[in-house]
């Protein structure tokens, strides 16, 4: 398997390219994001998908997907910085300057047309986060799409402004006598996605979903990637 497609059916390595692509740039993405990464988006490596991308920062992220799409992919970036000298000069990526929940910059990026894919390397805000969800999710993703939350231990470092301690209760797990609700951290990020299991969860005894249609989600070491349902 290389980093360079020899016709229509073969297979970029996205690891091989995220490996030329930034050296030992500290923003690259964590080796086990792109082995997920890789593993999930095999499927739409060969299509016409849409993408979105909440945070852009140096725009190696966006180089990365161009490649692995093998420029059959139309990508967006938003960042609230402007657009870095990096980003792709190509009629099929664009870029917007302004926030991860900004309802105007969203609609701008969609111009109409639902996303298949959306990355959130934002802010690691939960409240901000869970904004851009909302706002994305129920009508501007494709059913069968993927989302993914990228860095969901910000809730947990002493510096980052979604902690907060009193919240964070470590508690055993399964010993006699313990109470039915568990003591869980419900801070930023983490607290979030623990929301968005309630939403996946709660409808199912009636069969049916609520306006987040989550098929599934998949958490792994600080991330999470959630599919719509069909």
């Amino acid at each position: 398997m290389g980093d360079t497609p020899t016709g229509n059916d073969a297979r970029v390595d996205l690891i091989a390219v995220a490996d030329r692509l930034y050296g030992d740039d500290l923003s690259r993405k964590p080796l086990t994001y792109l082995v997920e990464y890789d593993r999930i988006f095999q499927s739409f490596q060969d299509k016409p998908i849409r993408l979105l991308e909440l945070g852009v920062q140096n725009g190696l992220s966006i180089l990365m997907w161009q490649e692995y799409f093998q420029g059959r992919a139309e990508v967006v970036g938003i960042d609230v910085s402007p657009k870095p000298a990096t980003f792709p000069e190509d009629p099929r990526f664009s870029f917007l300057q302004g926030g991860q929940d900004d309802p105007v910059v969203i609609a701008a990026a969609c111009d109409g047309r639902p996303f298949d894919v959306i990355i959130d390397d934002a802010s690691h805000l939960g409240f901000l986060t869970a904004r851009s969800f909302a706002l994305l999710f129920p009508t501007l993703l494709n059913p069968g799409g993927v989302y993914v939350i990228e860095d969901i231990c910000t809730a947990f470092t002493s510096s980052g402004a979604d902690f907060d301690c009193t919240d964070y209760c470590p508690a055993e797990i399964g010993l006699p006598g313990s109470p039915r609700i568990f003591p869980s951290h419900h801070h930023g990020m983490v607290g979030f996605v623990k929301q968005l299991i309630d939403h996946a969860m709660g409808p199912t005894a009636a069969g049916g979903y609520t306006r987040y249609a989550i098929e599934s989600m998949l958490i792994k070491t600080n991330i999470a990637y959630i599919r719509k349902a069909l």
